[in-house]
């Protein structure tokens, strides 16, 4: 049966960038209903890492500790030693101050859902939204529903339908798809002999902008490859399969190969029009050098709940003040990683990456801080700056 339903917030996406809007604005009052087109727990391909950033955000917003989030079963393993190389030759590597930690997307965005549930936000599994009308903030789901917000935000991804929705279905913007990754991912069973080292390593050189990467977790080693294909002009495909079978893992038992679209510095300047706004991967925010998301899925959703908080929902200052948020509190360093990665990858294949082996012979510390977020990348390139 066709029904309508009102809510202040609308939230399209149930990943952590959803989630956490839903649970800060619940939090506050607000009626939100949060829509996903999966059933939960879903399927999620992510090589699943947290930052020390990431670690601290958390605790911040949520009020949970690195130890509470291991009891609740969220951490599925943690690594100190780290490996880079170029192809097979390892040109770094050592053991971090601060360890990376892996969660495991299926079990760490259901929880987060459930987190968001329990702040008092409305969830609704299993239907995708069909249509949006960002100038009356109407959205439909595929069962006919028509749900009246006073805002929206999207949460829903890379190929996020409320991005599309906001052009009213032009195509993406040569931007856009110049910065946008394409990502092969697998999970290799334990075999003895052949599956890799337990350090979090990448592997560059496979191609010419983009890396190869293999991270330990609870059930096997996730190994990948990221490439901007644009820029590269080389199958990703062919590129992967050259670097399992020189890291000798071609042979290894795998589940099939799945693919996403991952942003890389596509980030939108504009992330809002009329009462629509976007975050995390659907506002193009993730890390432009090594493709880093579930942070700042986290950090965006919490920038705009703190912006809506401010203006109230629907307001027509709503998309600038969050715009001028996510600007200065996101965007310029997302800029300086960018120039780094520029800098690092122009030549890097031509020159074995000499340069990225010179800073991690000279500072390794202080480029593990910047990936932390300890320090901003800024003080990588400018040094001198505060």
């Amino acid at each position: 049966m066709v029904t309508d339903t009102l809510c202040d917030i609308l939230v399209i996406g149930g990943g952590p960038a959803g989630s956490t809007a839903a649970y800060l604005l619940a939090s506050e009052g607000y009626d939100v209903l949060l829509v996903d087109r999966s059933p939960f727990p879903r399927h999620k391909l992510c090589a699943g890492l947290l930052t020390w950033k990431s670690i601290e955000l958390i605790r911040s917003i949520f009020h949970l500790s690195l130890a509470e989030l291991v009891a609740e079963g969220l951490i599925s393993c943690k690594t100190s030693d780290y490996r880079i190389f170029f192809q097979t030759s390892q040109i770094a590597g050592g053991s971090l101050d601060y360890p990376f930690h892996f969660v495991e997307r299926s079990t760490y965005d259901q929880f987060w859902l459930q987190v968001a549930a329990r702040a008092g936000a409305r969830t609704l599994t299993g239907h995708a939204v069909c249509s949006i009308d960002s100038n009356s903030a109407i959205a439909t789901l595929t069962n006919g529903t028509r749900i009246q917000a006073q805002t929206i935000i999207g949460a829903d991804g890379a190929t996020s339908f409320t991005r599309r929705s906001l052009f009213n279905g032009r195509r993406e913007t040569r931007h856009w798809k110049n910065h946008l990754a394409m990502t092969l991912e697998t999970r290799l069973d334990p075999v003895p002999g052949h599956t890799p080292h337990d350090a979090a390593a990448l592997y560059f050189g496979f191609v010419p902008w983009g890396y190869a990467w293999s991270f330990p977790g609870r059930n096997g080693h996730t190994v990948g490859i990221a490439n901007l294909w644009r820029k590269s002009r080389q199958p990703t495909g062919a590129a992967f399969s050259r670097f399992l079978t020189a890291a000798g893992l071609s042979d290894c038992p795998m589940l099939p190969l799945g693919s996403h679209p991952l942003p890389m510095g596509n980030y939108l300047d504009r992330p809002g029009f009329g009462r629509v706004l976007l975050v995390g991967d659907a506002c193009g925010l993730a890390d432009p050098l090594l493709g880093e998301g579930i942070y700042y899925a986290h950090r965006s959703a919490q920038i705009a709940a703190q912006s809506i908080i401010q203006c109230r929902p629907g307001s027509a200052a709503l998309p600038d003040t969050y715009r001028r948020s996510l600007a200065g509190q996101l965007l310029g360093e997302f800029r300086w990683i960018k120039a780094f990665r520029n800098i690092l990858h122009i030549g890097g294949v031509r020159m074995r990456y000499r340069d990225l082996m010179l800073l991690m012979r000279v500072a390794p510390k202080r480029l593990e801080a910047a990936v932390h977020g300890q320090i901003p990348f800024s003080r990588l390139i400018w040094p001198f700056k505060p």
